[in-house]
């Protein structure tokens, strides 16, 4: 694996780019999400939760709207 960096990830993304699960989000954040994963990760990621446990506000995260963040380690496949 090859890191790729750190990025701040919107709370409401963190079930869908770890599980899967789209319960809850919005066609526009699902639209988001993959948008995100397509243009960084087209052969796919792992992710390491680094800030779980510490979301804070962040006017820009790496997609969608101004919100709660958490940051994550991301690595090519």
């Amino acid at each position: 694996m090859k890191y790729a960096g750190t990025f701040k990830i919107p709370t409401y993304a963190i079930s869908m780019l770890e599980y899967g699960d789209v319960t809850g989000l919005t066609d526009m954040d699902i639209e988001l999400v993959n948008g995100f994963v397509y243009s960084n990760f087209p052969h796919g990621y792992v992710v390491d939760w680094t800030g779980i446990g510490h979301p804070y506000f962040c006017r820009h995260p790496e997609f969608g709207l101004e919100g709660g963040v958490v940051e994550a380690d991301f690595y090519h496949t």
